[in-house]
């Protein structure tokens, strides 16, 4: 692959990569959120969330689906590597923040600093 052409393109990759890890994407309704992580420069990051419910109406909660980083030359797709380079990315998108005017650009719907915007 010589580079994806956008993100929308990114985005299939992170799904299928997702899918191949949990057999219950479609029952679980998992969906992927744009995670904008600075310093990560040719890589597009996306949390992955499942939105059902359990039998108690409850959101189902699930544990260890680390964000998906999809590299934007190769194509090639890989989990944040443990709480370690997790703790590392969140550090720098709030030093970031803290740097951003308010009102600024980045500021909008799904555009915050952690993994589900």
């Amino acid at each position: 692959m010589r580079g994806l052409p956008d993100e929308s393109e990114a985005r299939r990759l992170a799904e299928e990569f997702g899918r191949g890890r949990t057999a219950r994407w479609d029952e679980w309704a998992f969906e992927l959120s744009r995670w904008e992580v600075p310093d990560l420069t040719g890589t597009f990051a996306f949390s992955w969330y499942p939105t059902a419910k359990n039998e108690r109406g409850r959101p189902i909660r699930v544990g260890g689906n680390w964000p998906i980083l999809v590299d934007r030359n190769t194509g090639a797709c890989r989990l944040v590597q443990g709480p370690t380079e997790f703790s590392a990315l969140l550090d720098r998108a709030r030093a970031r923040e803290a740097r951003r005017p308010p009102g600024g650009p980045g500021t909008g719907p799904g555009e915050g600093t952690g993994p589900g915007g």
